[in-house]
């Protein structure tokens, strides 16, 4: 029995091929606001019967099934795994191909500043216009602390640099 197990095992994955898609990134709407949208970028493995070859169908179906979610909804491990069911059902229904396993890799928000908070940030320059330059500004925070600090004697930590071999 286990014989047979291990040859159809490894007849399926004989015809098995691995697609590798990085950085995908496309525009979802979210539930934050009216009209909000948020960039997404998403890596995927996927797993399946020629899916390198039909590599612009699954781009395609990847496409058409993200765009059916709300962002929120990607980023919880319910969502996830809706969007992989739905994207393996739509690449075989719509495309004819077989996708055997989806593999979230990375599946993150763009942080993307809206005009509300540019607009604000313009605002706070102009009011606190400082007459110092920058080089002073960051001279001052790299002094601020030279005081406070004192040097340390690493000959009085017993075990210091034993962890690398040192005796």
């Amino acid at each position: 029995m286990k014989k047979i197990f291990a040859l159809a095992f490894a007849a399926v994955m004989a015809f098995a091929e691995t697609l590798n898609i990085d950085n995908f990134e496309t525009d979802l709407y979210s539930r934050d606001a009216k009209n909000s949208i948020k960039k997404v970028s998403v890596s995927l493995r996927l797993e399946g019967r020629d899916v390198a070859d039909n590599e612009a169908y699954v781009l395609d179906a990847l496409n058409v099934v993200i765009g059916s979610f709300y962002v929120e909804d990607l980023l919880t491990s319910l969502g996830k795994e809706k969007f992989k069911d739905t994207l393996a059902k739509y690449t075989a229904k719509k495309h004819s191909v077989d996708i055997d396993e989806v593999l979230i890799i990375s599946l993150k928000t763009v942080r993307e500043p809206n005009i509300e908070e540019l607009l604000e940030a313009l605002k706070n320059v102009k009011t606190t216009g400082s007459k110092r330059s920058q080089k002073e500004q960051v001279e001052d925070i790299l002094r601020g602390n030279k005081n406070q600090l004192k040097p340390m004697d690493l000959n009085q930590i017993d075990d210091f640099g034993k962890d690398f071999g040192e005796r």
